[in-house]
């Protein structure tokens, strides 16, 4: 099939209308994925924009950076990433982000971040649910970004 906005996301056989990204998007999707592309030779990290993810045979879902620490072998990679990073599009709504967030954790993403270009704010989803922090901290890999960093000029 083709579409005429993004891709849509697909569960349990119903497509979901995913919003298209503007400019503030995409200037925060970049920032994300040149921080993770300049790790890839000393951590073997693979940073991917819009890769669609095999969540089950009936939902897949698509991240707007996804980072794995293995190349992914299939078109659509069926095993959790290390990291997936959503960035807040202008007309997404509150819940359905969540619903999503909520959607990686379970299926066993470790790293769910997420990045509002709109307030400037970031969040992250793990056991507690989600919650708002001032940056992002990853030890293994020396890594603290913060809004400041990604929402630069």
């Amino acid at each position: 099939m083709t579409f005429d906005g993004p891709e849509p996301d697909y569960l349990d056989g119903e497509l979901k209308e995913r919003h298209l990204g503007s400019t503030p998007h995409f200037e925060a999707q970049e920032r994300m994925l040149e921080v993770f592309r300049s790790l890839k030779q000393s951590h073997s990290l693979f940073a991917y924009p819009e890769v669609t993810l095999r969540i089950s045979p009936r939902r897949y879902r698509i991240a707007d950076v996804a980072v794995f620490t293995v190349r992914p072998r299939s078109k659509y990679p069926s095993e959790p990433p290390k990291f997936v990073i959503e960035i807040v599009s202008e007309d997404d709504r509150y819940v359905d982000i969540q619903e999503k967030l909520a959607e990686y954790h379970a299926w066993g993403v470790t790293n769910i971040w997420l990045v509002d270009p709109w307030t400037k704010k970031l969040g992250v989803f793990d056991q507690a649910g989600f919650h708002e922090i001032t940056a992002f901290e990853v030890s293994e890999l020396s890594l603290r970004l913060s809004a400041a960093d990604i929402f630069a000029d």
